[in-house]
């Protein structure tokens, strides 16, 4: 069984794409710090590899106190519409 979620520590890293609507251009910093951002239409997708749950629920918290609305949030790989 494939893990398709950010593990413990010492686990690999696991590469997500996060779609917020709207713009948001880089250099990112804190917890977003490595990700790239690619404007598609009026949403932007960004992707990079997270470390573990409290990673990813730190780069979601960092976007929602900037105040953009978040679209989806997927393993990078997973090919499922939003």
């Amino acid at each position: 069984m494939s893990k398709r979620y950010a593990g413990r520590q010492g686990q690999d890293r696991v590469p997500y794409r996060i779609v917020i609507r709207g713009e948001l251009s880089e250099p990112f910093v804190g917890p977003l710090e490595g990700m790239t951002a690619e404007v598609v239409g009026e949403e932007t997708v960004l992707t990079g590899d997270l470390s573990d749950q409290a990673q990813l629920q730190g780069a979601l918290s960092w976007l929602t106190t900037l105040g953009v609305e978040i679209v989806s949030v997927n393993p990078a790989d997973d090919q499922s519409p939003r």
